[in-house]
């Protein structure tokens, strides 16, 4: 007889305020900081505990649109998109216009304005406003469509989709500045999300199985994959992809829930989680901005230029500065921005 045996179960609060999905969104948001600043991060194995920032935001947005209700009126609240998420989006790439328009000239100043609308703006992760809309249109359609199919319909649907996507991509060789800006390329983690609502996260031997599975297809992707056409479309975001995802949402998640325990016995920890999940969105709007503007070589320059420190010391110290800088101008600015912007702004 199959061994059916839980050995681990998590369940999510699908009626008010859950502290863990706070949890998740200022771990995500750490993430961000981390994978934007610190350099060579793919030799820290950066896609098997920071890199899924993004899957991680998705899952959330996706959980709380898809524990409603099915039966309610679920609609896209274009009012409160528009004011809690494209604005200020917009704001930031005005500020990163502006310094373009100061920057540069001629045919380099030709070249920026071309990357900046083929890019859907700059600074590190400026698709994410898109695609977050993107999602916020898709998920009330998709919710009413996974309240009428079964789990084991859903599955098969959902990784169909996905591989189907997969090949379309890579039989018409999409560009990657498009591809960067499609919610598609997240679309197994709905049917993720889903499972967080009707099940939670079950940890069991075939959860146990699928979570080493898709980790090793982490692995794989990050540091083996040459190419995989037309199975999988090759792209610049090459662990972001509907294997990697069961680990994230699975295994990964499960693994947060016990940082999350251990942390938060601590007052002052659950209280800057609290404050970073809340002002998460606007941290990383700064940070797009921050580090989009950041004079990489200033530092070591002038410390070069002093004859302070070697040139090896130079960049070492250069990478501390600019960590710090970031991560600071980031935090308190992206809290300030948060109070003062919902202040004065009711949606």
């Amino acid at each position: 007889m199959e061994d059916c045996r839980v050995y681990k179960e998590v369940r999510f609060n699908l009626v008010g305020y859950d502290p863990f999905i706070d949890f998740i969104k200022a771990y995500a948001i750490i993430c961000v900081l981390i994978g934007h600043t610190i350099p060579y991060v793919d030799y820290w194995g950066y896609g098997l505990w920071a890199g899924m920032q993004v899957p991680l935001f998705v899952l959330v947005q996706s959980f709380h649109v898809l524990k409603r209700d099915s039966s309610a009126n679920i609609t896209f609240c274009l009012n409160k998109i528009v004011w809690r998420v494209l604005i200020p989006f917009l704001f930031i790439q005005f500020i990163v216009l502006i310094f373009i328009l100061c920057t540069y000239d001629g045919i380099a100043l030709h070249t920026q304005l071309v990357s900046f609308m083929k890019s859907g703006g700059k600074g590190p992760g400026s698709y994410y406003p898109w695609i977050y809309i993107q999602i916020a249109l898709l998920l009330p359609f998709i919710n009413k469509l996974m309240s009428k199919g079964t789990k084991r319909l859903l599955t098969i649907a959902s990784l169909i989709i996905c591989e189907l996507f997969e090949i379309v991509f890579s039989l018409i060789d999409l560009p990657d500045f498009i591809y960067r800006l499609l919610a598609v390329r997240y679309f197994f983690l709905f049917y993720l999300a889903w499972l967080w609502v009707k099940e939670g996260i079950i940890i069991n031997r075939l959860t146990i199985l699928l979570s080493t599975i898709s980790f090793l297809s982490i692995i794989y992707f990050e540091y083996f994959s040459i190419n995989d056409e037309i199975l999988f479309c090759n792209t610049a975001w090459k662990y972001h992809r509907w294997p990697c995802y069961y680990f994230v949402a699975m295994g990964g998640v499960l693994l947060l829930n016990y940082a999350y325990k251990f942390l938060s016995k601590t007052v002052i920890i659950d209280k800057t989680i609290k404050k970073l999940a809340k002002c998460s969105y606007e941290i990383f709007l700064i940070q797009m901005l921050v580090i989009y503007i950041y004079p990489d070589d200033m530092v070591k320059t002038i410390m070069i230029d002093m004859g302070i420190v070697s040139s090896l010391i130079a960049v070492l110290l250069a990478w501390i500065v600019k960590i710090v800088i970031v991560f600071a101008i980031s935090i308190l600015a992206g809290y300030y921005f948060n109070v003062y912007y919902n202040r004065f702004v009711k949606y």
